[in-house]
């Protein structure tokens, strides 16, 4: 009997002593490594989050007038885009006369702004619940990209080209999926 408990303890030591050298192993493995979902707060109110083999803070985005304004010069700018952000249709079936209270709705929405030919974000900004936003912006081509639920609405981007001077004006429309 005691020669079964001196075998099963060895084998128990055994067991431990590989788990103890197989943890150890992983554990300084090198290979990609999780980041945490955190987020830096940069100095022009961007955010920047985790990334590279030891999860440092992106850099914050560094700018001057002349690559943000193509040389126009620096804020305010005297161009932008104003607009609406409407969400429709609101009723399942269109009536005649039509239903005052069917028309398309305001719609508060998250907007990104880029630059034509360009995947990062020159502005993000919001409509209110009145559904109006107003962007200043530099001379230049730009695609609003408002931002819907999930699936629906399903909000279209916009195309606009912004004048050196005045306001440009942009209407876009979310759909509810409402038929």
């Amino acid at each position: 009997m005691r020669k079964y408990a001196l075998v099963i303890g060895i084998v128990a030591i055994a067991v431990l002593l590989a788990l103890w050298a197989i943890g150890a192993r992983v554990a300084n493995a090198p290979g990609p490594r999780a980041c945490t979902q955190e987020a830096k707060i940069c100095p022009d109110g961007s955010s920047v989050g985790r990334t590279g083999p030891n999860c440092e803070f992106a850099p914050c985005p560094t700018a001057d007038a002349a690559s943000t304004t193509g040389g126009v010069g620096i804020l305010p700018y005297n161009s932008g885009v104003r607009g609406t952000v409407m969400l429709g249709p609101t009723c399942p079936v269109a009536r005649i006369p039509p239903d005052h209270t069917c028309a398309d709705k305001p719609y508060a929405a998250a907007i990104t702004v880029y630059r034509a030919g360009s995947e990062l974000p020159f502005i993000i900004g919001n409509s209110d619940a009145s559904g109006t936003f107003n962007f200043s912006l530099p001379p230049g081509s730009y695609t609003l990209a408002p931002s819907g639920g999930k699936a629906l609405p399903r909000c279209l981007p916009v195309d606009v080209s912004v004048p050196p001077t005045g306001y440009v004006a942009a209407n876009i429309s979310c759909d509810t999926g409402i038929r």
